[in-house]
């Protein structure tokens, strides 16, 4: 029965490519011209960062620092740095760095799976470039949904750690090594992983030409459905709709669906993100609740004039430089695989 419905859906799929091509053609093309204008440029480079970071633990020296802000958040040191960089480095990274804790034994399954509902953000270059300045042109817009998004994240990691007993401990028995790896391993490993997230979001582009059929079938409007599917639908957000902005924050703080995909594939069998997925809802309801409340307090001082009516928008063009770091990359894998041979 199971193989029957496989191929029924197979034959479904094979049906609609073929039906509406010109349409997923149009969509992926969107999708490409999204991931080099948007995706590349906002996280490739905080990827590179925070993996090297990692890697060569350079932040354990200031472990000691962090002592006091992590007793009252409820974990240890090691997972404050965690959570500092998973909010700032964007949304595959948090998943990512615990995956690697709980392969070394740092933590255990069951922390890694609440501590990734609330490591878990955009970061500023996506909200502030993208989606502020050239969706409603104001970064400041970028900037209060950011703040409201680690706000929440801050909220959630003081409330779940202590719901869910999340000792200040790591597990014992992990053992620090000293890495050999370099900044060209950080830029390599980082290229693939963006290669694969761009090659998720392409492929997402497929469903969101069912989702905008499915709502032009039933006249519903797709605008705040579309990003659940992939969260980098919010920038054809109508910038005119100032309204929006509380569920765009709630939209950007869950991620969507291809993200978590993309986690998915980051932490394979290390640990489940059920319950991750499913602590992660309350956390984009009040990421959107605070901004409203941020929101209206700044926003006649931090709004351009005439956002409402105007409709300002900014056409990003960072084909060239993002098509210059494709071949960069490839340059620096067939250096290193021709080393080897």
């Amino acid at each position: 029965m199971k193989k029957l419905l496989g191929a029924l859906a197979a034959i479904t799929a094979v049906v609609f490519v073929i039906v509406y091509i010109s349409d997923i053609t149009a969509a992926v093309l969107i999708a490409v011209e999204r991931c080099l204008n948007v995706i590349i440029p906002s996280l490739f480079i905080m990827m590179v960062l925070s993996r090297y970071i990692v890697s060569k633990r350079l932040l354990d020296p200031l472990e000691k620092l962090m002592y006091l802000p992590s007793k009252l958040m409820g974990f240890s040191p090691r997972l404050m740095t965690v959570f500092i960089l998973s909010n700032i480095g964007g949304y595959p990274i948090g998943a990512s760095m615990l995956s690697q804790m709980v392969k070394s034994g740092e933590i255990s399954p069951k922390q890694a799976e609440v501590c990734a509902s609330y490591c878990f953000c955009s970061g500023p270059a996506f909200l502030v470039g993208a989606v502020g300045l050239c969706v409603y042109g104001s970064k400041s817009v970028g900037y209060m949904m950011f703040l409201s998004c680690v706000i929440a994240n801050l909220m959630a990691c003081i409330i779940y750690n202590r719901m869910f007993g999340i000792s200040r401990a790591a597990i014992q028995g992990s053992k620090r090594t000293e890495s050999a790896y370099t900044i060209t391993d950080a830029i390599t490993d980082s290229g693939k992983a963006m290669f694969s997230m761009c090659a998720v979001i392409i492929s997402f582009s497929a469903v969101t030409v069912v989702l905008q059929k499915a709502c032009t079938t039933f006249y519903v409007e797709s605008t705040l459905i579309a990003p659940i599917f992939e969260i980098t639908n919010v920038t054809s957000f109508p910038p005119a709709k100032l309204s929006l902005l509380p569920c765009c924050t709630a939209l950007v703080s869950f991620g969507g669906l291809c993200v978590w995909l993309q986690n998915a594939s980051l932490v394979k069998k290390s640990f489940s993100l059920a319950r991750t997925l499913l602590l992660r809802i309350p956390i984009s309801v009040l990421s959107g609740i605070i901004f409203k409340g941020i929101y209206g307090t700044f926003s006649d001082r931090y709004m351009p004039s005439g956002a409402e009516l105007g409709g300002l928008v900014v056409n990003i063009d960072n084909f060239a430089p993002s098509i210059c770091l494709i071949i960069m990359i490839f340059m620096i894998l067939n250096k290193k695989r021709l080393a080897f041979q």
